[in-house]
C-alpha cells in the first residue's frame, strides 16, 4: 500500500506540473492539428520527386524567358523547394512527432498558402489587366486577405490563450478557400472572354483542378472523418501543381 500511495502522489505531482506548464504556454503545440501518421516511404519519395520537378519547372521558366513575367510563380516554386528542404531537415533531426517539426510545418504552410494567394493575384493582373488597373487588383487582393485574417481570428478567439497556435492553421485553411474563390472567378471570366495571355489561361486551368481536388477532399473528410485513404491524396495534389505548370509551359499551343 505505501508503494501504491507513493505512485499515486507521483502521478498527481506530474499532473500538476503539466497543468502549470500548459498555463504558461509550454504545451501550446498540442493545440496544433496533428498529423495522422508518419509519411510512408512512397510518400517521402513523391515528396523528393515533387521538389525536383519544381526546380525543373523554374529552369523551364528561365529557358523560355518567362521568369520575370511570372515572377511570383517562380518565387512560389523556389520557396516551396526551400521549405521542403527545411521540413525534411527538421523531420530528420527532431522526428515526426516533435514540437519543432509541428511548428515548422504549420508556420511554413501559412507562408506557402500566402504565396499561392499572391500568385493568383498575379494571374488576375495578367488576364484582366486591360479591364482592371494594377492598383485595383492590389486593393481587392489586400481587402480579401485582410477579411480572411479577421475571419480566422474571430473563429479562434474563443480559445483564449491557445489562440496563437489555433490561428496559424485556421488562417492557412481560410486563405486556401479564398484562393478557391479567386480561381473560380478567374475561370468563369476566362470562359466568357478570350484571354490574350494563353499561358496564364493554362495556369488558371491547372489551379482550378488543384482547388477542385482540395474542396472535394475537404468535403469528403468533413462528411466521413473516419474514411481512410484520403490522406494519401494530399502528396499527389502537391505534385500536380509543378507538373501542371510544366505541361502548360511545354504545350505546343502558341501563347
Amino acid at each position: 500500500m505505501p508503494a501504491l500511495n507513493n505512485r499515486w502522489r507521483q502521478i498527481q505531482l506530474l499532473v500538476c506540473h503539466v497543468a502549470y506548464w500548459a498555463k504558461q504556454g509550454r504545451f501550446l503545440v498540442w493545440e496544433l492539428p496533428c498529423h495522422e501518421r508518419m509519411p510512408s516511404l512512397a510518400e517521402l519519395t513523391l515528396w523528393l520527386l515533387t521538389t525536383l520537378v519544381e526546380v525543373f519547372v523554374v529552369c523551364l521558366f528561365f529557358v523560355q524567358g518567362l521568369f520575370r513575367k511570372f515572377l511570383f510563380f517562380n518565387f512560389y516554386l523556389l520557396l516551396s523547394v526551400t521549405i521542403n528542404t527545411g521540413r525534411y531537415a527538421v523531420l530528420s533531426h527532431f522526428g515526426f512527432h516533435s514540437s519543432e517539426y509541428a511548428y515548422f510545418y504549420y508556420f511554413t504552410d501559412v507562408v506557402l498558402t500566402l504565396s499561392l494567394f499572391i500568385c493568383i493575384s498575379e494571374l488576375c493582373v495578367r488576364l484582366v489587366g486591360d479591364r482592371m488597373t494594377l492598383r485595383g487588383v492590389v486593393l481587392w487582393s489586400a481587402s480579401a486577405l485582410l477579411a480572411t485574417a479577421l475571419f480566422s481570428f474571430s473563429a479562434v478567439s474563443p480559445w483564449g490563450y491557445r489562440v496563437a497556435t489555433r490561428f496559424v492553421p485556421e488562417l492557412s485553411r481560410n486563405i486556401l478557400f479564398a484562393c478557391c474563390l479567386g480561381i473560380a472567378l478567374l475561370w468563369i471570366w476566362k470562359l466568357r472572354n478570350d484571354p490574350e495571355d494563353r499561358i496564364a489561361a493554362r495556369f488558371v486551368n491547372v489551379l482550378a483542378i488543384y482547388f477542385l481536388l482540395f474542396v472535394f477532399i475537404y468535403a469528403a473528410r468533413e462528411l466521413a472523418p473516419s474514411a481512410s485513404g484520403l490522406g494519401h491524396v494530399y502528396p499527389m495534389m502537391g505534385a500536380w501543381l509543378p507538373l501542371g505548370y510544366g505541361f502548360a509551359l511545354v504545350s505546343h499551343e502558341e501563347p
